[in-house]
């Protein structure tokens, strides 16, 4: 007896749960009644260019190559761009520092010096340096290769 009123109990139970999700999210839509859909505003973009700035790669003590880029900060949040404003040297010698220390690199040359590689190590440095939701994107607009030798 005991365990027919268990069972029933989980019969019960199961049942009433089937009914509950059948009724807030699978039963069909009144006839007319407009699907509810709430549309998040896109966010208002905002950018801020850096450059042109030179990058050389020096070998043996003598420069081999110069690279100057051009580089647009895109911010989705006015405070984020005020801030970086204000901090704008800092930003850049932080980007000039890690292209200093990637160009050279001989991975990176064989690779034919791929500005989408640059591109996604300047968002990551500027993430741990600045925090991840302080830039919206980094954009290399511009990368000229000029050999000095």
């Amino acid at each position: 007896m005991k365990k027919l009123l268990i069972i029933l109990v989980l019969l019960i139970l199961l049942g009433g749960g089937g009914a509950a999700a059948w009724w807030f999210f699978l039963r069909p839509q009144e006839e007319g009644a407009e699907p509810v859909v709430e549309e998040a505003p896109p966010p208002v973009l905002s950018q801020i260019g850096i450059g042109p700035f030179p990058v050389s790669v020096i070998k043996d003590g003598s420069p081999t190559r110069e690279f100057w880029f051009q580089i647009n900060l895109t911010f989705d949040n006015p405070e984020n761009q005020a801030w970086v404003s204000e901090r704008l040297p800092l930003v850049q010698d932080t980007m000039i520092a890690e292209l200093h220390g990637l160009l050279p690199r001989k991975i990176v040359e064989q690779e034919g010096y791929n500005p989408e590689f640059l591109r996604e190590r300047l968002r990551k440095v500027l993430a741990e340096k600045y925090g991840t939701g302080r830039f919206y994107d980094v954009t290399i607009v511009n990368m000229e290769i000029r050999e000095l030798k």
